[in-house]
């Protein structure tokens, strides 16, 4: 067989002139030139979230009674083992306790990881004898859960106005900044006065009207838009 192009003499396997690369034809062969051997389709197996849930919550099962077991056969009774459980259980409210649901909504999951850290916060000030949960771990991770239950919930369901939502939680955390001081000098009996809050405070507060206005402004929010679109 010959290239009807340049006249090349062709091997019998050739797809392709080797000389001006001019696709061959066979007559009567079905096959498409380009494609020498058959489409095939691979079947990807999912995945069970379920099956990887179930070794999660075994591992950290496991992990709890080791501990525990550990620490009754050092010390005769219950020293750290309750640091390592309180660690494992946050752990697995955070990150695995919400795959177990099929609809997974911001409006419970944040809280309730809030208020799982805010007892195991409660049990680590008990345990050494401190009195510091009442006066300022509580206030603070309430604020913190205040304000990013407020941007995930706002996110999640109104999924615009996101300048005036980040915005808003930027001025919102620069004054937990100066709570969260002013909550040292009161629960440590230390001279009130703001020494390090104010920095971040205004650092924050200007960040979050700087998103605000460009959010109000069009030309400028136009302008990040295209900015980040390139």
């Amino acid at each position: 067989m010959y290239c009807v192009k340049c006249g090349v003499e062709l091997a019998d396997s050739e797809r392709k002139c080797p000389l001006c690369l001019t696709p061959v034809y066979y007559p009567g062969l079905e096959e498409d030139p380009e494609r020498p051997f058959p489409r095939t389709e691979i079947e990807v197996e999912k995945v069970s979230l379920r099956g990887i849930n179930f070794i999660m919550t075994f591992l950290a099962a496991i992990a709890i009674i080791i501990s525990v077991i550990a620490d009754i056969n050092t010390s005769m009774g219950f020293s750290w083992s309750g640091y390592v459980v309180g660690g494992v259980v946050l752990s697995y409210v955070v990150f695995v306790l919400p795959m177990w649901f099929v609809r997974r909504s911001p409006a419970v999951f944040v809280p309730v990881d809030f208020a799982v850290a805010a007892i195991y916060l409660w049990y680590i000030s008990f345990a050494t004898g401190g009195d510091w949960f009442w006066t300022l771990a509580l206030p603070i991770t309430g604020g913190l859960a205040l304000i990013c239950s407020s941007v995930t919930i706002l996110i999640y369901y109104l999924r615009c106005g996101y300048l005036y939502i980040f915005g808003g939680a930027s001025i919102a955390l620069g004054a937990l900044s100066l709570l969260i001081e002013w909550l040292i000098h009161v629960t440590f009996t230390l001279p009130v006065h703001h020494m390090w809050s104010p920095y971040p405070a205004i650092t924050l507060g200007l960040i979050g009207i700087m998103l605000i206005v460009i959010a109000i402004v069009k030309p400028f929010r136009e302008s990040l838009a295209r900015l980040f679109a390139l």
